[in-house]
């Protein structure tokens, strides 16, 4: 981990930069000392070999011969700190320093062949052992060594006239020496020889490797401080980064109040405040979006139609929770049962084709004795491109119903309209062709059309009471009332039609009513819809029985109960519903209008009902009145 870290890297890079910048800048210091040395050394050694030169051609023998010189060279040597070697003009060595006596080619006469001739002249073998005794007296060896390469180089350069130099590396001295050539020129401008200065930069490779050591230690030194000085910056620079960076990691959890907490001025604090500003801003965004997922939420589950969503394998990801109901199934809906029941709907081939259509389409399918519709949608981003789909599930057995309902109240109310016509038709036209003549039959079918009449005036009339509640236009005429008085009217209303079948119908009070303010002829219409029911669909010789209790004084219930043929349990949400009838092959004269009636009267009332029912046992019906004040 720590070696793929910024701090690490910094620092390498700082003393990386330093060690680079003090090698280049040490080699190029030594560079300039040597050559600062050599050039030192080279013009001193220049400004006396030239002088040496002026002097030889100015003391020269008319010859060329420069034996006069030979007492000097020792003293030259020492004044020039170096070799010095003279030659003539054809490069021959005539003088070198070391030598008591100049050392001659020739003698007399200006001969020039060694050893030989006459005459004023010292020959070769006298001055070499004149010479040599002098040097072994005087204590100084005899230095006979040939010249160096370098120096004949410098030889040919000189006798044509310029002055030479060479620098080489001796192995005799084991450091650089200095060759450097002045030629010899006479009164005539001829040159007449040469003047060889040949030396060792005395100390120059001591100072260079003194230099390069105090350059090691430098750079040591500079490496140790380097380093010193790399981490602590690169732990200064590094330090706001890991401050983003947990900034950061915390962000990842949710943590979108966390602070960098970097207060710079450079670039990092400009990074560390837009970090700050990015978390603020995504903290902000992300609690938008939230409340916007809550919304959404809280959207579809308020929808009473059932969602779900399919990814592109056609696995469900999600639900709401009218589903389950719909589909008749426990809350909460797990994907495992949703899948399965889906699976034994058979969707999967029409989700299929939604999804590479890309076109929405609807399926019907039958659940548990339930009409579903299906609406099926893709699911499409931005970019076009299908990532799921979603079903709609709508519950349509209610609307199928209400269409049959419908279908049937036409039919019915045809039928009902139909019969008293044809009744009515029928009796007049008879009446009219002279076919009934009889004063007794011409009374008979006038009763007959009166009732016919009567009936349809009923059927009309609920009709009218129907769209009068449904209008909210009824307005309550409240008065002081006495329940069990009502009660008794109610059930002597009904006891002929009750003794006609054999049912015995009875009011049973509990305890004291106190009387209350109502609506006389709204409560009494209420009760006999429901009484004249029980009456109607109980079998003979049974009883019908009416009940009244009181709840904290401030609720009346009233209870009815029969031994008919009951209701079943799928049938009890819907017999509210207009023209509905439980058995449709019942012959029973109604309309199907009354209990709808009943619930708009029971809500004028601001009363609550409850029915209660069993195919074969009866049904139970539970009326609670708010009874307000009671006026005792």
């Amino acid at each position: 981990m720590f070696k793929k870290s910024i701090a690490l890297k910094l620092t390498a890079g700082f003393v990386g930069i330093v060690l680079l910048s003090m090698l280049v800048i040490g080699g190029l210091f030594i560079q300039m000392f040597r050559q600062y040395t050599f050039s030192s050394r080279e013009q001193t050694m220049l400004d006396r070999a030239r002088s040496i030169a002026e002097v030889i051609a100015e003391n020269s023998q008319s010859s060329g011969q420069f034996g006069g010189f030979a007492g000097s060279m020792r003293f030259l040597d020492t004044m020039t700190e170096a070799k010095v070697w003279i030659t003539d003009k054809q490069g021959n060595l005539s003088l070198m320093s070391g030598m008591g006596f100049g050392k001659g080619r020739g003698a007399g006469a200006g001969q020039g062949q060694q050893g030989q001739g006459q005459g004023p002249g010292t020959g070769m073998g006298m001055s070499m052992s004149m010479s040599m005794s002098m040097s072994m007296r005087q204590g100084q060896p005899f230095n006979s060594e040939p010249l160096p390469q370098e120096a004949e180089r410098v030889i040919e350069g000189v006798l044509s006239g310029q002055e030479s130099v060479s620098e080489n590396f001796s192995s005799v001295y084991n450091e650089a020496t200095l060759t450097v050539g002045v030629p010899i020129i006479d009164p005539d401008h001829q040159v007449i020889g040469s003047v060889l200065l040949h030396s060792p930069v005395t100390g120059i490779t001591a100072t260079v490797n003194k230099a390069v050591r105090i350059l090691a230690i430098s750079l040591l030194g500079a490496l140790v401080l380097a380093l010193g000085l790399g981490v602590f910056y690169s732990l200064l620079f590094t330090r706001p980064l890991k401050a983003m960076n947990l900034t950061a990691l915390e962000m990842t959890q949710g943590n979108y109040s966390v602070k960098t907490g970097v207060k710079r001025e450079d670039e990092l604090g400009q990074l560390g405040n837009s970090l700050d500003l990015l978390a603020g801003k995504l903290g902000y965004t992300i609690n938008q979006l939230f409340q916007e997922k809550g919304k959404l939420k809280d959207i579809i589950a308020s929808i009473s139609d059932g969602i779900v969503a399919f990814d592109m394998t056609l696995k469900p990801i999600s639900v709401n929770s009218a589903l389950s109901e719909i589909m008749n199934r426990p809350h909460p809906y797990l994907n495992e049962d949703i899948e399965k029941d889906l699976n034994e709907l058979k969707i999967e081939v029409q989700l299929t084709k939604v999804m590479e259509d890309k076109k929405t389409s609807q399926v019907l399918k039958d659940w548990l004795g339930k009409k579903l519709m299906f609406t099926l949608s893709p699911i499409v981003d931005n970019s076009g491109m299908v990532t799921g789909s979603v079903a709609l599930v709508q519950d349509i057995s209610r609307s199928e119903r209400l269409e049959q309902l419908r279908r049937d109240f036409v039919a019915n109310v045809s039928h009902e309209f139909r019969t008293p016509l044809t009744v009515i038709r029928g009796s007049l036209e008879a009446m009219v062709d002279g076919t009934v003549e009889n004063s007794e039959e011409i009374k008979r079918y006038h009763q007959r059309m009166l009732s016919e009449t009567r009936g349809l005036e009923r059927l009309v009339g609920d009709l009218l009471e129907l769209s009068r509640l449904q209008s909210g236009k009824i307005r309550m005429n409240k008065e002081k009332l006495y329940m069990p008085n009502l009660l008794e009217d109610v059930v002597r209303s009904l006891q002929t039609i009750a003794v006609r079948k054999g049912i015995k119908v009875e009011y049973l009070s509990k305890q004291d009513i106190p009387p209350f303010e109502g609506d006389y002829d709204r409560l009494r219409q209420l009760l006999v819809i429901f009484l004249d029911n029980a009456v109607k669909y109980s079998p003979v010789n049974t009883t019908v029985t009416v009940e009244t209790s009181l709840f904290n004084i401030t609720t009346l219930s009233v209870i009815i109960r029969d031994q008919g043929d009951g209701i079943a349990p799928e049938e009890l949400p819907y017999i509210w519903d207009r023209f509905y009838k439980t058995d449709k092959s019942r012959n029973s004269g109604g309309t199907g209008l009354g209990l709808a009636i009943a619930k708009h009267l029971i809500e004028l009332q601001n009363a609550s009902v409850s029915v209660q029912s069993e195919l074969e046992r009866g049904t139970v019906v539970e009326i609670k009145l708010p009874l307000g004040n009671p006026k005792v």
